[in-house]
C-alpha cells in the first residue's frame, strides 16, 4: 500500500500552539459563518465563488494572476504560512488549500476535521467581527501543473487505459437529473468512475488510508496511473484529490474547471449511463 502523506495537515493541538504567530489562518466558510464563532486570529476568505472558465494554458495563466491578486489582499504571501479551515473536512477549505498549492504556496495546510474538531478538542473560539489588519505584499504566482488535469488532457486521455477519470458528485449529478442552473448540459464525462465525495469521509475528517486505498480498490481505480478528478466546480474534487493524497496516491490531479467548463463546451461528449 502507498505510503500515507498527512503534510497538507494540520491538527488541533498543533494549530494551538501556533496562534498569534506570522502565519494567515483563513475561515474559508460560507458567509455569515465567521460571525458565528471562528480561531482566534482568523479572517473570512474565499475564492469559491470564482469558476475556472477555462483550464487551458492561457486561461489558467490569467485565472492564476487573478486568483493571486485576491489571495495577496488577504496578506498572503509565497514566504507566509496559510492554514485554512472549513466547518469540518470540507470542499471549500480543500479548494483554497488547493488553489494555493496551485499557486505555488509551499507552506499551506489545512484544519484536519474542520472547526467541529478544534471545538471537540477544545479549541478556543472567538465571536469578534474584528478583521486582522493585514500588509499585502507581492503574490507572483509559480503554476504547478501537477496539481490541475486541463479540459484537453480530460478530453484527450478519457478512456485511456492509464488515465482514471473520477466523478464525485452526487447520483442526482451523475445521472443528469440534478437542476443546477448554470450548466446546460446534464451528465457525466464518458469514461469516467463514480465514487461521491463524502465516501472519503468519515466523521467530518479522512477516512483512513487503509480505507480509502480499499475504496479506489473496489472501483477498480489503479492508483498507479494518472486520475483525474471533477465534480461541479473543482472544490468537492480538491476535497478528494487530498484524500487521495492523504492515502499516498500521488498520481491524482484535480480537474478544477470540473463539468462547469465541460458541460459550456458543445464540442464535448456527455454521457447518461
Amino acid at each position: 500500500m502507498p505510503e500515507a502523506d498527512n503534510s497538507f495537515l494540520i491538527e488541533p493541538d498543533e494549530l494551538a500552539n501556533q496562534l498569534g504567530g506570522n502565519r494567515v489562518i483563513i475561515d474559508a466558510r460560507k458567509p455569515g459563518e465567521f460571525k458565528t464563532g471562528h480561531i482566534p486570529g482568523a479572517l473570512p476568505f474565499s475564492t469559491y465563488e470564482l469558476f475556472a472558465q477555462d483550464t487551458q494554458l492561457a486561461g489558467m495563466k490569467a485565472f492564476a494572476d487573478a486568483m493571486a491578486n485576491r489571495f495577496m489582499v488577504a496578506g498572503v504571501s509565497l514566504d507566509r504560512p496559510v492554514i485554512v479551515y472549513d466547518e469540518d473536512t470540507g470542499m471549500r477549505a480543500a479548494r483554497e488549500l488547493w488553489m494555493l498549492e496551485f499557486l505555488g504556496h509551499r507552506n499551506a495546510r489545512m484544519l484536519h476535521g474542520g472547526l467541529n474538531y478544534w471545538r471537540k478538542m477544545g479549541g478556543q473560539l472567538v465571536a469578534d467581527t474584528d478583521i486582522p489588519t493585514v500588509r499585502t505584499k507581492a503574490f507572483k504566482p509559480s503554476i504547478s501543473s501537477g496539481y490541475l488535469a486541463s479540459v484537453d488532457e480530460v478530453s484527450r486521455r478519457a478512456g485511456s487505459w492509464n488515465f482514471w477519470l473520477l466523478d464525485v458528485r452526487d447520483d442526482l449529478e451523475w445521472a443528469g437529473t440534478d437542476n443546477t442552473a448554470c450548466c446546460a448540459r446534464r451528465g457525466h464525462i464518458p469514461h469516467a468512475k463514480h465514487i461521491e465525495w463524502t465516501q472519503f469521509l468519515d466523521n467530518g475528517r479522512f477516512k483512513t488510508p487503509e480505507a480509502i486505498n480499499a475504496l479506489i480498490a473496489q472501483h477498480e481505480i489503479n492508483p498507479r496511473h494518472d486520475i483525474a478528478v471533477y465534480c461541479h466546480r473543482g472544490a468537492r474534487s480538491a476535497n478528494t484529490f487530498y484524500a487521495l493524497r492523504y492515502a499516498g496516491i500521488h498520481s491524482a490531479r484535480n480537474y478544477i474547471g470540473s463539468w462547469h467548463e465541460w458541460s459550456a463546451r458543445d464540442d464535448l461528449p456527455v454521457a447518461l449511463d
